[in-house]
């Protein structure tokens, strides 16, 4: 009884459509369309699209409204679904994504677009003039911005030769300094960078920062570095990423196989430590045997902070580690942590 009382309910509480709603909608927001009522057709045209994802007047009006609405980023996206999909008449709607792409300056993606359409004899002969003359003004205009990188980036290459790099800076100012080197040739700055690379003082934060600038630039000289009492020389681009090391797949691994089911809080905790004790070392590694010490030592840390007592030794059971191994590599990623990350 109870059975067919809910399913009476159930059958009564349906929501029953409308007939022939898409259409409806769709003629509605026409209408707005016409009146200028461009808020309110785009609202009706969106919620026609939920009966006719595809249809070609749903979509070129909501299109069509969004434009007129300045909302430029939804009206690319949807253009470009429109494209890809085959909605619409082709070439009406290649010129409003060529309008939108051009009221977002995205210079490129008009050549690409254009270029494509000359190469395919899409244009009508009557309107190549007018592709051509967008085609050479998107091209002046990337021409345009790439001389005021290279501008900007010269400008700021002889404001940082006039400087002393990292002498005497704070932590905020050689974040900024580094930040700035980023973004130019930063071969010339060789010398100094060495030399900070070089200074046992030096924060290994630092140097982590700008040997991932010298490996994204590719730079194949050998350098050598110092950090915790040891020296490495290597050649950034031949280095691995971070998150590439032996040293951090292995002990993440590890330590999620053992922990990250049963304790997924104690587990995130670990790969943090992991990942920024990876990132001050970085590219100094433990030897491939240690590894499993290095695991059993990070989950003990990790324990030790959650419950506030050090088991190392059971948790060396667990990863077949030598327990006093574990005490001195414990002890050593306790030093690691008093060396705080810069606050900038």
């Amino acid at each position: 009884m109870d059975n067919k009382n809910n399913q009476k309910k159930a059958e009564e509480t349906k929501i029953i459509s409308f007939p022939n709603l898409g259409e409806r909608l769709i003629v509605k927001g026409l209408d707005e369309l016409g009146n200028r009522n461009f808020r309110d057709a785009a609202l009706l045209f969106s919620q026609a699209r939920e009966f006719e994802p595809e249809n070609d007047e749903v979509c070129m009006g909501l299109v069509v409204s969004l434009v007129e609405l300045e909302y430029y980023e939804e009206s690319k996206e949807l253009c470009q679904e429109m494209l890809n999909k085959g909605i619409g008449d082709y070439f009406q709607l290649i010129n409003i994504y060529l309008m939108v792409l051009l009221q977002l300056s995205e210079h490129q993606e008009m050549v690409t677009t254009i270029e494509m359409l000359f190469e395919e004899n899409q244009i009508p002969f009557d309107k190549e003039e007018h592709f051509e003359k967008m085609l050479q003004f998107s091209k002046r205009a990337l021409e345009d911005k790439k001389e005021e990188a290279d501008r900007q980036k010269q400008q700021l290459a002889e404001e940082l030769k006039e400087d002393e790099l990292f002498e005497g800076k704070t932590d905020n100012e050689m974040f900024l300094v580094i930040s700035k080197l980023t973004n130019i040739n930063i071969r010339p700055f060789i010398p100094q960078i060495e030399q900070f690379l070089q200074q046992e003082q030096g924060h290994p934060f630092f140097k982590t920062m700008l040997l991932n600038i010298l490996t994204d630039q590719e730079y194949n000289g050998e350098v050598t570095l110092k950090k915790f009492s040891k020296t490495k020389s290597v050649i950034p681009k031949e280095l691995a990423g971070l998150k590439e090391t032996e040293f951090y797949k292995k002990v993440t691994s590890l330590t999620e196989a053992e922990i990250s089911q049963k304790n997924p809080s104690l587990f995130e905790m670990v790969h943090s430590l992991i990942e920024r004790h990876s990132f001050l070392l970085y590219p100094f590694e433990p030897e491939p045997e240690s590894l499993p010490v290095w695991a059993a030592a990070y989950h003990a840390l990790a324990e030790e902070y959650m419950a506030g007592e050090n088991i190392s030794g059971k948790i060396a059971d667990i990863y077949l580690a030598d327990e006093e191994a574990v005490e001195d590599i414990l002890s050593y990623i306790k030093e690691i942590e008093e060396i705080s990350y810069p606050i900038i």
